[in-house]
């Protein structure tokens, strides 16, 4: 039986099966699949960067971050695949992508919030201060997630 974390509505939170397998320069990865309103699945997929990575430690210097990694999302029914490096700063959770202009569906974007709760819950030993981190709903901005 898969481990479920229920977010602050009531909606359980389930790491797919593969979730153990972490992308180089990465400390854990975490898969979701996410079924949304309209019927639809994507899967979101979540890394926490090795701050001893070279590469991460100058990525994480570059943009004073306290924490980074993957944010990478599948929609499997047009398998478009949108990859985007989150930031941990101190008062913020930034999104960046490649060429700046991210392809994530609002209906995905409403549920990100409780996905990245569930990840930094899962990887609060390795990054106790991501446990701290508050998130809101978007279009609610009063209702936080952990």
């Amino acid at each position: 039986m898969p481990d479920r974390r229920r977010s602050s509505d009531g909606d359980a939170v389930v790491p797919s099966p593969g979730h153990g397998r972490c992308p180089p320069g990465s400390l854990a990865w975490r898969q979701y699949h996410v079924r949304l309103i309209s019927g639809h699945t994507a899967t979101v997929g979540m890394s926490l960067a090795d701050p001893r990575d070279r590469t991460m430690a100058r990525v994480k210097a570059e943009h004073g971050a306290a924490h980074l990694g993957l944010l990478v999302i599948l929609d499997d029914p047009d398998s478009f695949e949108e990859t985007v490096l989150w930031l941990h700063q101190s008062t913020t959770l930034t999104l960046i992508t490649q060429n700046g202009d991210a392809m994530i569906g609002d209906e995905l974007r409403a549920v990100l919030p409780r996905y990245f709760a569930a990840f930094f819950d899962e990887v609060k030993e390795l990054a106790p201060t991501l446990a701290e981190v508050r998130l809101a709903m978007p279009k609610t901005g009063d209702k936080t997630l952990n």
